[in-house]
């Protein structure tokens, strides 16, 4: 057999390689000892260690946990693996990691997790970061055959095709996941037996592990064709599994004894090279020293991670906010917008947006639609590619990519802003979030960080959303450790929040809620980039002393209102503005509640296990044996409909909420309807905006007089909405007989502007619905 390279590199891998093998044999060892409790072996795998002098300092390593050796090649000690086996609290964990998963910042290999996939796309990200820096670094990622049917691996193929990302896929083919058999189940081993020679147009090339010469050489290979021509290959390294999968494991409950001592003789990479050494001409006597010098070594080290000390809990999941974001004196929230009418919360975080393209270029934008001309469903992104063409970039529809890349961006030193369309998708990309984005810094004794900014459009109240785009999905987020939750309710408290998510450094999910993007009514003022809100601080935005109402989102305006109606009865409410609500202000809700000794919380969400529970249980756990009223107004467990008004009579509204809060207050309650029903052969003409986002509207022109005939889909009446003019057909035929809002007059979504008599029976309508107040 040849060598890999000339005796002396070919001594130099088999030392690691050896290392490795003792390194496996020595954690065995120690479990069989009661000192460690969970291993994962790399035998038979050792060849991966071939690839290492074919890669540079600035290359990343997104490895496998059977590529023990080529860690080793890279420069991990064998230290390292023990302190991690035995959760100590010197290893890079601090005890927090399993065995097998381990990191370096400074080696440039990334935290290895489980599920096993996950970080493809974030190796993808990586490498979108790092292409075009004149090193020219790779990335390298490493995985297992059966993770390769993962969904999120094949996202990240897809993703390195399409942008032909400088990446090798090596792949660690032992036909077997775990005890499942993978041959012939796998992209590059098809069903009719035969081996496609590219997947999505990405190269494949293969080589037996236990052939160390052939392997080496198409390492060199693979690496230099990335490396020169920047875009994406894969290596598929057959080798075969010789232990168990972990030392939980039995294989020869399914491998029979026969075919592993066959394995053992015939692909075993160490042996192998030991023969071809000892072949060349190598001192048999010399290399058996060199072995027993190895295992001296590593049984030192082992006996070293031993005495040292183990960590203590870790009880925090988020790195420590900087002092800018605990101080309340530093909050700036914006300038009452006097007679200019202000920025809309579509508007101030747009601003921010702009602002930090212009003034950090490591700021990455990526979502669906977000470029120009699109701007994002709701235009909150229009017009930033012109100012930051290469760093407002266009997602595929693959919402586990968007979240997955921006991972992978931000390890490697960029600011990357994700944007999911609506919260409804969000749960594509829960996996990455709940998984990855949240523990990064935790599990890494904050060696690795993330400070990606999730952006989701979230919530009710329009009309035609249900059951798909309407959801908040903040209780399941709230749950995350080592993510921050954040929901305003006004433009500045948005652009505040924005702005706080940049500097604090931690992965935040921020969700807006798109009722509210264009509401006039909640504008703010002043310098855009001096907004800044304290992270877990709630706002109160009336004061009061008889019932404390909580809310966040789009259920602020909601209370507020009430508490206006509660005033007309001689009741003093209160009403808080969690805002944050991963941290969350414990503190100001039960001081407020000491005063009020009422608690009542209103939200979007479900009612089990919503954030409002949360805050109900915070509260009594504080404040034990106080006679405490408490109440929540929240969605049923139900699914939101497309039918508004079924909607509208789900979700927490100003007439449900008041009535439950006069009942807490003890107080009569009567409503006037004040509401007009259309008679038979009138139809109302409603204004409607040109999107769910709109929140008004503005009449430029009438293009009828009062008696004029209209016929169905002529035009109307020529209308301006908060993000387009557009015109308004009639809706029947019939006769003009009222023009209720005049030209240049502005009134909110929903009211009656005008009506026709028509020539047939129509449907009765309520002339006015309920909303989020304006």
């Amino acid at each position: 057999m040849q060598l890999p390279g000339n005796l002396s590199e070919a001594k130099a891998h088999y030392r690691v390689m050896f290392s490795s093998r003792v390194m496996d044999e020595t954690e065995e060892a120690l479990i069989g000892k009661g000192e460690a409790f969970f291993s994962v072996s790399g035998a038979g795998h050792e060849s991966s260690a071939l690839l290492n002098p074919y890669l540079i300092p600035e290359d990343w390593l997104y490895l496998h946990y059977r590529d023990k050796a080529l860690m080793l090649a890279r420069g991990m000690k064998p230290l390292d693996f023990f302190l991690g086996l035995l959760c100590r609290d010197a290893s890079h964990s601090r005890g927090r990691q399993m065995s097998a998963h381990l990191s370096s910042r400074d080696l440039h290999i990334v935290s290895l997790a489980a599920p096993m996939g996950n970080n493809a796309l974030h190796s993808c990200g990586t490498a979108h970061a790092i292409a075009a820096q004149p090193e020219q670094p790779i990335v390298v990622h490493a995985m297992g055959d059966g993770t390769t049917q993962q969904g999120e691996v094949l996202e990240a193929l897809a993703e390195a095709a399409r942008s032909s990302l400088p990446m090798l896929f090596l792949i660690h083919d032992n036909e077997l996941a775990i005890s499942t058999t993978t041959k012939g189940k796998t992209f590059f081993t098809l069903r009719d037996g035969s081996e496609p020679e590219d997947f999505m147009g990405i190269p494949i090339l293969r080589t037996d592990g236990w052939n160390l010469a052939a392997t080496a050489k198409v390492f060199k290979q693979a690496v230099e064709t990335v490396r020169e021509e920047r875009r994406p290959m894969i290596v598929i390294m057959r080798c075969k599994r010789l232990c168990d999968h972990t030392n939980a494991d039995n294989q020869e409950v399914y491998v029979t004894h026969e075919d592993l001592e066959r394995f053992k003789a015939e692909f075993d990479p160490i042996t192998n090279l030991r023969n071809a050494l000892l072949a060349k001409g190598m001192d048999a006597a010399k290399l058996v020293a060199e072995e027993e010098q190895i295992r001296a070594k590593v049984a030192a080290e082992a006996e070293e991670a031993l005495d040292s000390p183990e960590p203590e809990p870790m009880r925090e999941a988020s790195r420590p906010l900087p002092e800018l974001l605990t101080n309340p004196a530093k909050e700036f929230r914006g300038d009452a917008p006097g007679e200019m009418p202000g920025l809309t919360m579509l508007e101030a975080i747009r601003e921010v947006l702009r602002h930090r393209l212009k003034t950090d270029e490591r700021v990455v934008l990526y979502g669906e639609d977000i470029q120009d001309p699109k701007g994002d469903v709701f235009g909150i992104t229009r017009t930033l590619t012109k100012e930051a063409p290469d760093r407002v970039l266009n997602s595929p529809l693959a919402e586990a990519t968007i979240v997955g890349v921006a991972i992978g961006r931000a390890l490697a030193g960029q600011k990357p802003v994700a944007f999911l369309q609506f919260a409804d998708f969000y749960p594509a990309a829960f996996n990455q979030v709940i998984c990855e984005l949240s523990s990064y810094w935790w599990r890494t004794d904050g060696h690795w960080e993330c400070p990606v900014i999730v952006m989701i459009t979230c919530g009710g109240y329009r009309p035609g959303l249900g059951p798909f785009h309407a959801q908040t999905m903040e209780s399941i987020s709230a749950h995350i450790p080592g993510v921050d939750v954040l929901m305003p309710s006004t433009a500045g408290d948005a652009a505040a929040l924005l702005n706080s998510a940049f500097e604090s450094g931690r992965p935040t999910l921020f969700f807006y809620p798109k009722n509210l993007l264009n509401d006039r009514a909640r504008t703010t003022a002043g310098e855009i980039s001096e907004h800044l809100a304290t992270l877990g601080r709630a706002v109160v935005t009336r004061p009061g002393s008889d019932l404390t109402i909580v809310g966040w989102g789009n259920t602020v305006p909601i209370s507020e209102k009430v508490a206006e109606l509660i005033a007309e009865g001689g009741k003093s409410v209160e009403v808080i503005d969690l805002r944050s609500l991963m941290p969350w202000d414990e503190a100001a809700v039960v001081e407020s509640v000491k005063k009020t000794r009422r608690l009542l919380v209103v939200h979007e969400d479900n009612k089990t296990c919503g954030f409002g529970a949360e805050v109900l249980a915070t509260v009594l756990e504080h404040l034990p044996g106080e006679p405490i009223v408490a109440r929540r107004v929240v969605r049923p467990d139900t699914h939101i409909p497309c039918h508004f008004p079924s909607q509208l009579e789900l979700l927490p509204g100003v007439r449900h909420t008041t009535e439950v809060a006069a009942q807490m207050l003890g107080l009569d309650l009567q409503w006037m309807d004040n509401t007009v029903k259309s008679k038979d052969g009138v139809m109302d003409l409603i204004a409607l905006g040109s999107s769910p986002s709109d929140e008004r509207i503005t009449i430029l022109e009438w293009a009828k007089e009062v008696g004029d005939h209209v016929t169905e889909g002529e035009l109307l009446v020529d209308v301006e909405a908060d993000k387009a003019v557009f015109e308004y057909p009639a809706p029947a035929t019939g006769t003009l007989v009222a023009k209720l809002v005049e030209n240049g007059a502005s009134v909110p979504v929903g009211t009656v502007v005008g009506q026709i008599a028509t020539e047939a029976k129509v449907r009765e309508k309520a002339l006015t619905r309920e909303v989020v107040p304006q």
